[in-house]
């Protein structure tokens, strides 16, 4: 019948304006964060920058992003990290995990065998 509305058409209208608004949410949270100034120098006087402790909920931000303040003019907000700076990141957490474990290992050696493999008198 025409002109009438069934279940169906109404959830693919339902679906189809929820695409459309996470795709505009989407775009909009891309276009902002490339907003955010990249490296570690001050968008206001190019100087440097030192990065400031991240407490409360600025850690939400993740690694990422990192709060900053500038030595020169006192410009205080929020810098984007460069992907050179996390890839150098990660690879020195990875070789932290691996020092741990090697010092584990080194600790439970403690120049006697274990318990299973000492031999019976």
């Amino acid at each position: 019948m025409p002109g009438r509305w069934s279940w169906t058409d109404a959830w693919i209208f339902i679906a189809f304006f929820v695409a459309i608004r996470g795709a505009f949410i989407w775009l909009a949270t891309t276009a902002f964060v490339a907003m955010i100034p990249d490296g570690d120098v001050c968008p206001m006087c190019d100087s440097e920058t030192l990065a400031i402790e991240r407490d409360s909920w600025w850690r939400v931000l993740g690694e990422r992003f990192r709060r900053s303040w500038c030595i020169g003019c006192g410009w205080e907000g929020v810098l984007r990290r460069s992907d050179a700076w996390l890839s150098g990141e990660r690879h020195r957490k990875q070789g932290q995990r691996q020092l741990e474990a090697s010092m584990a290992n080194k600790r439970s050696q403690s120049g006697q065998l274990p318990l299973n493999s000492k031999k019976s008198s």
